[in-house]
C-alpha cells in the first residue's frame, strides 16, 4: 500500500485528450515507442490522402513545407535551420559522423559500453580502419568530465554519448561534456533520442558538433524519420555518406552532375524523406514546445520521483541513479519474485505498458501521465 502523504494533485502539461492511448492503457513505455498524438495521426493521414487524391501535386504541396519544419526543429533545439537534416533513423546520424570524418590511423573514440547499438556499431566499425575505440565500463564508470580527464589522450578525436541511457535512464551532463570537448578541439557527437521530447536540448549552448535522434519515442511521432544536427563548422568537413540527387544545390536539374553540394546540412539527406512522418512530427513538436519543454521536464521528473519513492517504500530495488542531475524520464526497477514471463503477463493483464526485461522493469512516463498512474504501475509491480 502506498503512503497517502505521497499523493498530490498536479495537472499534466500535455493534454490527455490528445492521447487516445490513455483510453485503454496506463502507458509508460515512451523509451520504447511513443504513441501518436491525434494531430500527428491526422497530419499523416492528410498527407497520404493528398498523394491519393492529387498524386504528384499533393506531394509537391507537402514538400513545400519541409523548410518550415526545418526551421521549427532548429528553434526547438537551439540550432540554425541550415544545420538541420532529415534522415531515416537515429543511427543515420552516427553513421554520418563515422563514415564522414577523415579518420587517421591512431585516432581514438571514447564511449561507454552500455550505449544502444545505434550509437555503438557505427563507431565500433571503424576499428578495422585503425581507429581505437575506448569503451568505458558503465555503470561503474560513467562518462563524465572527470572520467574524460583520466582516459583521454592526445589521440582522442571524438567523444560520443547518449543524452539519456536507454537501459537505466542515466542523464549525462551534456553541457559539461560539450564544454570539455570544445576546449580541447575534440568532436562531440550526441545521441539524443532518449532525452529530447521530455527534456530540453540546446546544441549550440552545449557545444555539440553532431546530434541525432529519431522521432518515434519521446517526440510522439511515426517511425522512419530522424533529425540530424550538424554544426556549421562541421558541415564542410564531413564527407556525405548518403550523397545522392537531393544533396546538390538544385536537385531538379536532374542531369547536371557538375553541381556543387548544397552548402547546408540538407546535403546529408541524400534522397526523398518520409513526408507523412515529417508533417506528423511537426504537430507533436508543436504540442511539446507550446507546453514548454521545461514544464514537461518538471512534470516527468515529478512522476519518476513518485516511482522512485514508492518503489523504495515497497522494497523494490531502484537500479537507476537518483543522484542530483542524473535523473530522467526512465526508471529501472527490479521487483523480486517473478520471471520475465510472469511479470509481462501481469502488466499486460493490468493494461499497463512498460518494458520488461531480465535486467528489470523499465518505466518511462511522459508529460500527459499522472501521479495516480505511477501508483498504478507500482501496485502491479509489488
Amino acid at each position: 500500500m502506498l503512503n497517502a502523504a505521497m499523493v498530490t494533485a498536479t495537472s499534466p502539461p500535455l493534454a490527455r485528450s490528445l492521447f487516445p492511448v490513455c483510453k485503454n492503457w496506463v502507458y509508460c513505455n515512451h523509451a520504447a515507442v511513443g504513441p501518436l498524438t491525434t494531430p500527428a495521426r491526422d497530419a499523416m493521414v492528410a498527407a497520404m490522402d493528398a498523394q491519393m487524391t492529387m498524386g504528384c501535386n499533393g506531394i509537391l504541396n507537402i514538400e513545400a513545407r519541409k523548410n518550415e519544419v526545418r526551421a521549427e526543429t532548429a528553434a526547438a533545439i537551439g540550432a540554425d535551420a541550415d544545420e538541420i537534416a532529415f534522415m531515416r533513423a537515429t543511427t543515420d546520424g552516427a553513421l554520418l559522423g563515422a563514415n564522414g570524418i577523415d579518420w587517421r590511423a591512431g585516432d581514438e573514440i571514447i564511449l561507454t559500453d552500455n550505449e544502444f547499438g545505434a550509437n555503438a556499431y557505427p563507431w565500433l566499425n571503424l576499428r578495422d580502419r585503425g581507429v581505437r575505440v575506448k569503451l568505458l565500463r558503465a555503470p561503474g564508470e560513467r562518462l563524465t568530465v572527470d572520467t574524460l580527464d583520466r582516459v583521454a589522450t592526445s589521440h582522442t578525436r571524438l567523444v560520443t554519448v547518449s543524452y539519456v541511457g536507454f537501459s537505466d535512464g542515466y542523464r549525462h551532463d551534456v553541457a559539461a561534456i560539450g564544454a570539455w570537448c570544445r576546449e580541447r578541439g575534440i568532436l562531440f557527437a550526441l545521441d539524443a533520442i532518449q532525452g529530447f521530447g521530455h527534456l530540453p536540448l540546446d546544441v549550440h549552448a552545449w557545444k555539440v558538433d553532431l546530434c541525432y535522434f529519431g522521432v518515434a519515442k519521446w517526440l510522439l511521432s511515426p517511425q522512419a524519420l530522424s533529425i540530424v544536427y550538424v554544426s556549421r563548422a562541421l558541415i564542410e568537413k564531413l564527407r556525405p555518406s548518403f550523397c545522392s540527387w537531393r544533396s546538390v544545390r538544385d536537385p531538379m536539374r536532374f542531369l547536371d552532375y557538375g553541381q556543387e553540394l548544397s552548402d547546408d546540412a540538407a546535403r546529408f539527406e541524400g534522397g526523398t524523406i518520409n513526408y507523412p512522418a515529417l508533417l506528423a512530427f511537426r504537430e507533436s513538436l508543436r504540442i511539446l514546445t507550446t507546453a514548454g519543454l521545461d514544464a514537461v521536464e518538471a512534470h516527468v521528473l515529478r512522476l519518476t520521483g513518485r516511482l522512485i519513492d514508492g518503489a523504495m517504500e515497497a522494497g523494490i530495488e531502484v537500479a537507476s541513479s537518483t543522484a542530483a542531475g542524473t535523473r530522467s524520464g526512465i526508471v529501472l526497477l527490479k521487483p523480486p519474485g517473478r520471471t520475465v514471463e510472469e511479470q509481462q503477463a501481469r502488466v499486460d493483464s493490468a493494461k499497463v505498458q512498460v518494458t520488461v526485461r531480465d535486467t528489470g522493469v523499465r518505466v518511462s512516463p511522459h508529460g500527459y501521465n499522472t501521479l495516480d498512474e505511477m501508483d498504478r504501475v507500482l501496485e502491479v509491480l509489488i
